[in-house]
């Protein structure tokens, strides 16, 4: 099938969203310039849409769809808070020479939540040195369990939060980390945290 191909991109054509959402290419276009789905252009001036985008964009809109569907072998991580830029680097920094890594992004609350249920991450790793986010809530609701529920969390704290980095530990994050990170330790526990991930159930 061809949306099976459309599974493991990390971004797609306006005629691949068009064929996932099942409308026109058009549609997509005065969608995306409505500010309705968030696109980007190519050197060449093409416009892509982000994998974590469209899922926003469809769970949203509850509009079914498959693309959280993984790949085998495939882990998942989220990152949530931080400035642009400084998950710009995360991203690089966790993907490394593993391609097969898909790693999302979530700046809001909202989209934290949609991409968390949506994507059921294997790793979670919540920056609350610019997020604004209540890091214990978040925590919570990760151990809350249902979709995402086994996600290990690592957080990432500023100078002086060495109290909330009691009450997340105590709330079940596995490691928090305080600002400046050392990548290569990061990338280490995000690792081991993937190893440790259930191995899914083969079918009957």
């Amino acid at each position: 099938m061809e949306e099976d191909k459309l599974l493991g991109k990390k971004a797609f054509t306006t005629f691949e969203v068009a064929h996932v959402c099942d409308v026109t290419p058009v549609t997509i276009q005065n969608w995306i310039d409505k500010g309705w789905l968030a696109a980007y252009r190519t050197a060449g001036g093409h416009r892509r849409v982000r994998r974590e985008d469209l899922i926003v964009f469809l769970e949203s809109r509850n509009m079914p769809h498959r693309l959280s569907e993984r790949p085998e072998g495939h882990p998942k991580i989220l990152l949530i808070g931080g400035d642009e830029e400084a998950n710009r680097l995360m991203r690089d920094v966790l993907r490394g020479e593993d391609a097969s890594q898909e790693v999302h992004v979530a700046q809001d609350a909202f989209r934290a939540g949609v991409l968390f249920a949506a994507e059921k991450p294997d790793v979670v790793i919540l920056d609350l040195t610019l997020a604004g986010l209540d890091g214990a809530e978040v925590c919570r609701q990760i151990r809350q369990g249902g979709p995402g529920g086994g996600a290990s969390l690592i957080a990432i704290l500023g100078p002086g939060d060495a109290e909330l980095r009691g009450r997340l530990l105590q709330l079940g994050a596995a490691h928090c980390l305080q600002k400046p990170i050392d990548t290569v330790a990061l990338r280490e526990l995000v690792q081991g945290a993937v190893r440790k991930r259930p191995t899914p159930a083969s079918p009957a």
